[in-house]
Formats: C-alpha cells, structure tokens, sequence
C-alpha cells in the first residue's frame, strides 16, 4: 500500500516544533551600592533576558499549521545563549545553563517566562545608544553531543554557530533514519533554536532593551528543529485482527545534515525550507517499525480519525482528537523524531 506524507488516512505526518518565545529585554545594571565614587566598578554589568513561553504554539520551519507539543515534546533541560556584534561579529555576552527551566512547567500558577541574567561586554554597554553597534542573538535549548552530535560553548564564534549542523556521523546518527528516534530522549529533550539578527540596543544605561524598531521590545522565536512523523491505525468492527508488519520511508527523503539555525526571512514557508545541505541526503530505506504491530483496536468508525473527513478541522483540532482517541484506546499511534527534510515523504505500510 503505497502513500504519500500527510496524505494517507492511516498515516498522518506533522512537523511540529516547540512554539517556545523568547522575549529578551536588557538591563545594564548599576552598582548596589555605592563606595566614595558614583559607579562600583567591581560589580559586571548584567545582560537580563525574559524567556516567555506562550500557550499557544508558532509556525515550524516546514509547516505551517500551529500545533502545539504533546507530551515533553516542549520541555527545556539546557539553554545557551550567544549575542554578537551585527557587524563585528565579536561576542558580547554568552549565557549556559543545565538546570532544569521553568518554562518545562505546565502549572498555571508559574509565570510563563523565566529571567535569565548573563555578562555583557562593558565597552559595549557604556556607548551611548546612538553608537551602539547591532547585534545578533542565537539561542539553543537541549542541544548536546548525545542528540545532536554537536559541541557548542561560550568559545563559539559567530561563524561556527552559522555553520553547526544536526549530523549524521559514522557512531550515531541523531534523529535520522538508521535508529529513528520514537521517543523524546530523558532528561535531554528535542533540539530547539532560535535567531534574532540586526537588533538595535536601545535605551540609556541602567535600562537597555533589544529594540524591534518600532519601540516595541524584541522577540526571538524558539522552535523545535525536528520533525515529527505520526502514525495511527484502528481496524473495522468485524474484520479479522488487523497486524502492521512494517512501516518503510523511501531512500533519500531525510537530509543527512540540517543546520541548527535557520536563515535570514526565517521560518520558511512550507516545504521551501533551507536545509539541504552539501552532504545531500540519506540513501538507507528507513525501516520504521522494531517490531509488528499487533495491539491494532476494533472499532465501530475507524474512518472518522482520517483527515478531513467530512470536517475542516484545523491542525490543532485534529491533533488533539488523535490524542484524546489513542487515550481512550480508540487508535493505536506511533511516533518518530526525524531530522527535518524538504521533501515530500513517501513510503510504504505493509499489513496483514
């Protein structure tokens, strides 16, 4: 049985990727207090940056439906933070944590954001705003060697960030198609990034802010770099037990590098997506499934969970019946993390 990516009833493939903002306002702070002169020079000035988390999700690169994240899709575990000089390429100030974030909360009682506070180059920061060179801001959250294959630190220059891939290499091949990933990895999370260019530093000191030219504090958009294929199967009351024996992707849909950080004009449209890389692509036929399936539910009207079905239901209408049915065990589901591909996915589900 022959389908194409998000058109076959029984398989419906989605690019989701966290819908994470990052609202960054800058502080350059005064002393706290004060010795015979006005300004204690032993104290660094602080770069404070609102991370925010809204409830509702963005556009992916590939796709532009808003759904939101299931499950810790959306959790942060490490975040990292990079600002140059637009034209410099200096780094001005670079932020590293491992704890785990609040923004990883669901609770309605936490606040959205999280305040993050990082050291920002003094020269820089006692120019007056006139002078004030532009800068540019990369933010990484739950990027390691372990699920990325990358190093990335406060040593990095502008340059490399522009040039670090997600790769396959010959000891692992993190969300690719040799060992597709089927759940989000503990206690690391799914990669997400984010990239703010060109951003005037506005304001006098003790008060700095990132500037969206229009005297409205700067946003950054963070979003998962990975997509996220989905596979649902119910069989017909009355028809014999339903067995998936095997769920296969063609060779060379998947990308066997994409960069972390999306271009300029970013996030792309969908399937226009700038992530082909010279390497090209992955010439292995994914074999999807380890193992039948053989826990497929029985039904009364298995044909009501196919997309559009007599319904125009946004995309995060139908992801939410397909969670609230694999709930209640109306569908049996599963889930593969696969580096990002600007083609159409096609395949082939062979069942008995």
């Amino acid at each position: 049985m022959k389908h194409t990516y998000r058109h076959i009833p029984t398989c419906h493939s989605n690019r989701h990727m966290s819908w994470l903002l990052l609202q960054l306002l800058l502080l350059c702070l005064a002393a706290c207090s004060k010795p015979e002169k006005d300004t204690d020079t032993s104290q660094p000035t602080k770069l404070y940056i609102y991370v925010h988390a809204p409830h509702t999700a963005v556009p992916t690169r590939a796709y532009t439906g808003d759904v939101d994240p299931i499950g810790n899709e959306a959790k942060v575990y490490s975040l990292q933070i990079w600002v140059y000089g637009h034209t410099s390429h200096t780094l001005l100030g670079y932020y590293a944590s491992t704890q785990p974030s609040s923004l990883s909360s669901s609770s309605p009682d936490e606040p959205p954001y999280e305040l993050i506070q990082m050291t920002i180059d003094e020269t820089y920061a006692a120019k007056p705003a006139a002078e004030r060179e532009h800068v540019d801001v990369y933010v990484a959250a739950n990027i390691a060697d372990s699920n990325c294959n990358l190093e990335l630190d406060g040593r990095m220059t502008q340059e490399q960030l522009e040039a670090a891939l997600i790769q396959k290499t010959s000891a692992a091949d993190p969300f690719g198609v040799t060992n597709p990933m089927s759940v989000v990895p503990e206690d690391v999370g799914l990669p997400m990034s984010g990239v703010l260019r060109d951003q005037p530093v506005t304001g006098t000191a003790p008060v700095l802010r990132l500037d969206n030219n229009s005297g409205q504090i700067a946003h950054v958009t963070l979003i998962r770099t990975v997509s996220k294929l989905r596979f649902a199967f119910a069989n017909q009351t009355g028809n014999e037990a339903l067995t998936v024996k095997s769920i296969t992707l063609n060779a060379a849909m998947i990308p066997e590098e994409q960069y972390l950080f999306m271009a300029d004009g970013a996030p792309y449209n969908k399937m226009t997506c700038h992530i082909k890389t010279e390497s090209g692509y992955n010439t292995t036929t994914p074999e999807l499934l380890a193992a039948p399936i053989t826990d497929v539910p029985t039904i009364d009207q298995p044909v009501i969970y196919t997309w559009g079905n007599n319904e125009e239901l946004e995309p995060q209408a139908y992801e939410q019946k397909l969670d609230d049915a694999a709930a209640v065990g109306d569908l049996t589901q599963r889930l593969y993390y696969l580096r990002e591909s600007d083609k159409q996915l096609q395949g082939e589900i062979k069942y008995q």
